[in-house]
Formats: structure tokens, C-alpha cells, sequence
């Protein structure tokens, strides 16, 4: 009897990750600024941390890039690939687990189609806008919005300062210097 457990793992080029478990368990994740691969790198790190401890797992990617740096002993330099990488070796190691790691078709990836559905539903009105242009449109309108705080808060701070002197009875207290009245 096999009691490994097959997952398929899918990033995108906005950093959204899915890690799609049996049963259509399914896990997501977001890293800003994320390239496809790295986000496809990030995939299998969902994945093996939702792996409980000395699990055997088939993990299937169509992201090559992945399959290469994590099977190849001539690993690639690029410092982002090697960082996940080790963090990939360092949970299988402390989670103890048995850990299989396989190429496939994009047209076998069935977690492809979960992550686009959820990318969907996060840009609203049924998908219609991209999400990594969203992102971008949001955060242009972030810094314009900031520029012009900025510009105001220089404004405000060119300003000539008035201050008011608070208001004394004088009679009341009687003047400076003369004894009561």
C-alpha cells in the first residue's frame, strides 16, 4: 500500500501561490514582488509546510526550473532560486519528511486552475482586470496619493507659525509686582 501523498503545486508571475493537496485541499500564498519562479519555488514550500511530520509526498510542478534546482547537482547561482532552495531542503529536513519532486505538462496541472479562479475572485468583477495590473494601478494611486500628502504637509509647514498668548484676568490675579489690591 502507497500512503505517499500527491500534490500538485502552481505560482503565478504576480507571487500567488497554490499548493493542491487530495481531496481538493487547497492552500494559498502571497509574496509581493515574486517572479513565476519564485512563486513556483514558494508552491512546494506551502506545500511541505502543510505536510505533516514524516509524511512520504509526490510533489508535481510544471515548473521546470524548480524540478532542475531541486534534482540537478549543477545547480544555477541565481541567489533567489538558491535562498528557496535551501528553504525547501531545511523543512524537509526538519519535518522529516520523504519528499518526491516531478515535472509535468502545464495541461496536467490541475492547481493551475484553482490559483487562476483565485486570482479572479481577487481582482472582482469576474477577472476582467488582471491582478498584477490592479496591483500596479493601486499602488501608482498609492504614491500619487502620497506625493500630494507630502506636498500639502510641505505647505502647512512653510506656513508662518502664530502663536496666541493665553488670556489672563489681570485683575483677577492683580497686576505684576502689586501686592493685592
Amino acid at each position: 500500500m502507497d500512503n505517499r501523498i500527491e500534490i500538485v503545486v502552481d505560482g503565478s508571475g504576480d507571487g500567488h501561490s497554490v499548493a493542491l493537496f487530495p481531496g481538493e485541499e487547497v492552500f494559498f500564498s502571497y509574496e509581493r514582488g515574486a517572479s513565476n519562479n519564485e512563486a513556483e519555488f514558494n508552491a512546494v514550500v506551502l506545500a511541505l509546510v502543510h505536510l505533516p511530520d514524516h509524511a512520504h509526498a509526490r510533489i508535481r510542478t510544471d515548473s521546470q526550473v524548480v524540478v532542475w534546482n531541486m534534482t540537478s547537482a549543477n545547480r544555477p547561482k541565481q541567489h533567489s532560486f538558491i535562498r528557496k532552495s535551501a528553504e525547501i531542503q531545511e523543512l524537509i529536513q526538519r519535518k522529516s519528511l520523504s519528499v518526491e519532486i516531478l515535472w509535468i505538462p502545464r495541461q496536467q496541472n490541475r492547481a493551475d486552475r484553482f490559483l487562476r479562479h483565485y486570482i479572479a475572485s481577487l481582482c472582482g468583477a469576474g477577472g476582467a482586470e488582471p491582478l498584477h495590473h490592479r496591483v500596479r494601478r493601486l499602488e501608482a494611486e498609492n504614491m500619487r496619493l502620497k506625493a500630494k500628502l507630502r506636498k500639502a504637509m510641505r505647505m502647512l509647514e512653510s506656513r508662518p507659525v502664530v502663536t496666541r498668548e493665553p488670556y489672563y484676568a489681570w485683575e483677577e490675579m492683580g497686576s505684576p509686582g502689586v501686592e493685592g489690591r
